[in-house]
């Protein structure tokens, strides 16, 4: 898609206005920037794919930041902020053309303070991660996509991750301390935002302005082990992952429950549990290994797989978890979708056994443990083979008579997906930060959709299923 009539005027202007700041028209850089892993969901891939940007453009500094809002608010032109494209819900796909802002190269450091850390929003987690380190602390939790992600990237479109299972969610409060952000305006105002206010950018997908620094709290670093536990069935791995989870004195990062369906798509490390096998992923410090053993004695399992993180192949254990797992198999068998499932109450596995029951040889599960306001919850992705929509919502409808809630990762709406709320307060904010509605066009439902896009929020809301 390109821009309307009404943007390409501004759009040449806004080009000639540039100066030296690093800016493209290539079709295939524009086509690069514009996409991200939306062809996860079969949907999105039918609504998303072709959208582009008509320009991206990289500034070094959030100075040049700051001149290209203000170009865009003059110009009228829409902007789509951009860290390594690693969602899997079109957040990064624009939707009105324009300008995709590429953060990549606004990747410094800024400072290491205790347990407190900041830097630059581009900066790729990995090397925010490793800098923390060299002090003797790490980052709290981090995306399965950590060694290509942003870390404004995480916090505008992330939900948690590898460390939730001892830190809660992102949303959680406490586990983000601030963020720079830069409005789109014609005199753009650079915002500091902490505390309760952070609740209006993290998790927006960029629609309420630009992400340039962020601060995070840290948590003392430990010596990780990737551990591949083998059980006879998922129920029996998921018994055994909920009891590590809430094991307090066994320090671990992940714990994710995978029924051997899965597994078997997981050439590089597959040769290590015998064929069909449920397994659960973890990572435990080494220090509570001797720990580990003895709770994998008690639950009936077998350690299988014990290397120091990342020292398999070069391959950490936490890329074949959280939104890798459906990479992997989606590598071997592109047909395939997923929803995403959080058992939660009384007796979650509960509720987990009884899914697997009925539909595990349909929709086999992996699982990842993880605390949600304190509470520890289980999060589900059945992967199943897509036939339409149809199908999609049938199961969606059939798995919440179960009592469980689902979530929809096939629409490219902020509020749709079941993960999130939109308020009037997040409202006025966008508001403020964004006074044209030119952040990341058309991605909130009946505020800014973009007129004949494909897959619109009325369309969801006749299906019945728009949440």
């Amino acid at each position: 898609m390109g821009a309307t009539d009404g943007f390409a005027g501004g759009l040449a202007a806004l080009v000639g206005e540039l100066g030296t700041i690093p800016h493209s028209a290539d079709p295939a850089t524009l086509v690069e920037k514009s996409r991200d892993y939306f062809w996860f969901s079969p949907i999105l891939k039918e609504e998303l794919e072709g959208l582009s940007a008509e320009l991206v453009v990289t500034p070094r500094d959030q100075d040049e930041v700051i001149r290209v809002a203000s170009l865009c608010a003059r110009h009228r032109v829409p902007i789509t902020a951009r860290g390594a494209g690693t969602g899997t819900f079109g957040q990064a796909v624009p939707l009105a053309g324009g300008v995709v802002l590429d953060l990549s190269s606004l990747n410094r450091m800024l400072w290491v303070k205790g347990a407190t850390a900041r830097a630059e929003g581009g900066i790729r987690i990995d090397a925010f991660d490793d800098a923390c380190r060299a002090h003797g602390w790490e980052l709290r939790m981090h995306p399965s996509t950590k060694r290509v992600s942003t870390l404004a990237g995480f916090m505008a479109g992330g939900h948690a991750g590898i460390g939730s299972v001892g830190y809660g969610i992102l949303r959680d409060r406490g586990n983000i301390l601030g963020m720079k952000l830069v409005t789109i305006e014609e005199t753009p105002r650079v915002l500091e935002i902490r505390g309760d206010e952070l609740a209006t950018v993290h998790h927006a997908y960029g629609v309420n302005g630009i992400i340039t620094e962020v601060e995070m709290p840290l948590a003392p670093a430990h010596e990780w082990r990737d551990v591949i536990v083998a059980f006879g069935d998922l129920p029996a791995a998921a018994q055994f992952g909920w009891e590590l989870a809430v094991a307090d004195g066994i320090s671990k990062k992940l714990v994710a429950p995978i029924a051997g369906e899965l597994a078997q798509h997981f050439h590089p490390i597959k040769d290590h549990y015998p064929s069909g096998t449920a397994i659960t992923i973890c990572m435990v410090a080494a220090h509570s290994m001797e720990a580990l053993a003895d709770l994998v004695r008690e639950h009936g399992g077998a350690l299988v797989f014990d290397h120091p993180e990342g020292g398999y192949k070069n391959t950490p254990l936490y890329e074949f978890t959280w939104g890798h797992t459906t990479l992997q198999v989606i590598r071997d068998d592109p047909a395939i979708t997923y929803l995403i499932t959080i058992f939660r109450g009384a007796d979650p596995l509960a509720q987990v056994r009884e899914l697997h029951e009925k539909y595990g040889a349909l929709a086999p599960l992996h699982l990842e443990l993880k605390r949600i306001n304190g509470q520890m919850a289980v999060e589900g992705l059945p992967i199943f083979h897509f036939e339409s929509r149809a199908q999609v919502e049938r199961l969606a409808h059939e798995w919440e008579a179960l009592g469980v809630k689902v979530a929809n990762p096939h629409t490219y709406f902020l509020q749709n997906g079941g993960m999130h709320k939109i308020d009037a307060a997040q409202l006025a904010f966008k508001q403020a930060t964004d006074p044209h509605g030119l952040m990341n066009p058309g991605k909130i439902a009946g505020l800014d959709e973009i007129d004949g896009a494909p897959g619109g929020a009325a369309a969801m809301r006749a299906s019945g299923w728009a949440y």
